[in-house]
């Protein structure tokens, strides 16, 4: 770590220190605060144009007490020591007012020594500028118009981030940790007389400047909306294969399976996964994971919301459900360790969420996925509902194409696909060798059978 960046790091940390001094001289048993530096770059794309940018700093401490079991929380833009010295009043004064719960507890410092995570701070970070933000995002609009004239680019961004994150509570934990996020999107359409094709949405991130690269994203987003383009309706309605791209699994897969590992859904008694544990819930295919240690998911970090050091995590594995994932106060009240998914940032108390997310990858490559496929139709984005809770979804095929004996035919249009993503996960009979990087998801080409196709 730069001087620079020591110095930045143990001021904020003092400030930290300072906010649970007040705390306890304000009577809090226990007391946590959360510290955040942010410094982004913004670059916007719109109707076919590098059209805005943005570039700012920002800075936060949210502080969490526990007065006689009940949990206060508040947080501040104010650095001062006046802010902070009324965001711990603050929080003393909520505490008062809220429910008591024993479960209501902060971690301690852990007794093995953990290292912090390597691979997610590029020190050129500092100085990419909001220019090379409108540069790369020039690059990204150039790649996607170069493809194929008839591609229309609607939106996209790229973003330069480098967020330091600290950490502290009155039980000796003390960390820090800065780290550097790229990421961009494209979103549009493909343009052919008077027919336009669905709007696919592509997106990428990385943490080092040198892993940058939009004119891949830019490439596979201009593809699949040519490839959208010729849509013929279905000649029935058929039940069959559903190939999901990444991004399709991500918006139709990836939210009911993060529901129904959290511990406090389980404990609230809405997950359909409650008392699974040790059972199958899926096909033997499918192992999942959240593992905030891949440095390959922009979710990388060392420690959580709650200071807790994280690890990997299997929670499925194949098909068996092996754990869910906890934060300390979920942990408490079912008398097992946290996971390390607290998660959050300084605007609110900690909650239990995902990191990276990650389904594992299998040996068979797309190309052998699609010529598996008997009749299907492989689906580039979902829309429609997505119901977490029981699972159900309902909506339009987009970017969709139809699979018949192994060969892709024609891309479709007015297709509705409905079905039960817990069913469809008993289902899932092929993963691909290919993942993609989505953001905090790393996900593969998923194949189910037995999905209902409905034409218009």
């Amino acid at each position: 770590m730069h001087s620079n960046d020591r110095r930045t790091a143990r001021v904020i940390l003092d400030l930290l220190q300072y906010a649970i001094k007040q705390a306890e001289a304000l009577g809090a048993s226990d007391a946590e605060a959360y510290g955040a530096i942010n410094n982004e770059s913004e670059v916007f794309i719109e109707n076919n144009d590098v059209k805005q940018a943005k570039s700012q700093r920002t800075s936060s401490i949210g502080v969490r007490v526990v007065l006689d079991g009940s949990i206060g929380f508040y947080s501040t833009n104010d650095l001062a020591k006046s802010g902070i010295r009324d965001a711990a009043a603050m929080a003393i004064k909520v505490a008062h007012a809220s429910p008591k719960d024993r479960h209501n507890v902060l971690p301690g410092r852990s007794k093995s020594k953990s290292k912090s995570l390597r691979g997610i701070y590029d020190r050129n970070a500092d100085s990419f500028q909001t220019l090379d933000a409108a540069r790369k995002a020039a690059e990204m609009l150039k790649s996607a118009k170069l493809y194929d004239n008839r591609v229309s680019v609607d939106s996209g961004n790229f973003s330069a981030q480098v967020a330091t994150d600290a950490l502290a509570n009155s039980n000796g934990i003390e960390l820090k940790e800065k780290a550097s996020v790229f990421s961009w999107s494209i979103m549009g359409m493909a343009i052919e007389d008077t027919e336009i094709s669905s709007f696919d949405y592509q997106v990428g991130g990385s943490h080092y400047i040198k892993d940058i690269d939009v004119c891949n994203t830019a490439t596979e987003f201009a593809q699949t909306v040519v490839k959208s383009l010729g849509t013929r309706k279905l000649e029935e309605s058929f039940k069959g294969e559903m190939l999901l791209t990444p991004m399709a699994a991500n918006e139709m897969i990836e939210e009911v399976v993060a529901y129904a590992i959290n511990s406090d859904t389980v404990q609230k008694k809405s997950s359909l996964f409650a008392g699974k544990i040790g059972r199958k819930v899926a096909s033997d295919l499918l192992t999942v994971e959240d593992d905030a240690t891949n440095v390959e998911g922009l979710n990388a970090s060392s420690f959580d919301r709650e200071g807790v050091f994280h690890r990997r995590n299997v929670v499925i594995e194949n098909g068996i459900l092996k754990k869910f994932l906890y934060n300390t106060h979920t942990a408490s009240k079912d008398g097992v360790r946290s996971t390390g998914n607290a998660g959050g940032s300084t605007s609110s108390p900690p909650t239990v969420s995902t990191t990276n997310f990650l389904v594992k990858p299998m040996r068979s490559s797309l190309d052998t996925l699609v010529s598996e496929i008997d009749k299907g139709i492989i689906i580039s984005r979902f829309s429609g509902n997505v119901n977490p809770v029981t699972g159900d979804f309902s909506g339009v095929v987009k970017g969709g194409r139809l699979v018949m004996n192994g060969t892709i035919k024609h891309a479709v249009k007015e297709v509705m696909v409905a079905g039960n993503v817990f069913e469809a996960l008993r289902r899932l009979n092929g993963i691909s060798r290919e993942r993609k990087a989505i953001y905090g998801s790393i996900l593969p080409y998923m194949r189910f059978d037995g999905i209902s196709f409905t034409t218009g």
